[in-house]
């Protein structure tokens, strides 16, 4: 249900990056914080970083106007995926072996979706969970982008059999979404 060591370690490389630059952009890294500094500084900066990068998607090209040349093509492979990106409220509906389940609360749309390192069932107890996400594609696959913010309700047992209903007539129809 994870990327492999590479794969994650690419996306991550890529990513930081990318977060790094925004946070120098919009004045949440201080102009004197390095690269490495940024990577130990905790999770409040990459965060705030990242949720500027989403409300301001021109900075994604703009990061890759000012770095051409410096990014590998498998980088800005990585970086184009975020163009794609779905972000919103989702219900992880269960862990399997190879993915787990995201529904998209707004469409209903079911989507497979690898963690990074971490499997989803390392985060919480319980499934179905409601969260904020962004998933977006990577090497053939969606991913999330390693940030999620729980949101605590429960589900009682009138709304888990219509999930578990909708789930089976969504893997029935092929309508389980492997790509983006």
């Amino acid at each position: 249900m994870t990327l492999n060591d590479s794969e994650y370690k690419a996306f991550l490389i890529t990513h930081i990056g990318l977060l790094y630059y925004v946070g120098q952009r919009k004045g949440i890294v201080p102009p004197s914080m390095s690269m490495k500094g940024f990577i130990a500084d905790g999770l409040i900066s990459k965060s705030s970083s990242r949720d500027l990068f989403h409300q301001t998607p021109s900075l994604l090209d703009d990061y890759l106007a000012e770095n051409e040349g410096k990014l590998t093509d498998e980088q800005v492979e990585i970086l184009s995926g975020f163009k794609e990106k779905i972000a919103g409220t989702f219900v992880i509906y269960k862990c399997y072996t190879n993915h787990a389940i995201f529904i998209e609360t707004k469409t209903n749309k079911f989507y497979a979706v690898k963690a990074l390192r971490d499997r989803f069932d390392d985060f919480f107890d319980t499934f179905p969970t409601l969260v904020d996400a962004v998933i977006l594609p990577f090497k053939g696959k969606i991913i999330y982008d390693g940030f999620f913010k729980a949101i605590g309700m429960g589900f009682g047992a009138g709304i888990r059999a219509s999930m578990n209903d909708d789930y089976r007539k969504a893997k029935k129809k092929n309508r389980i979404i492997m790509r983006l």
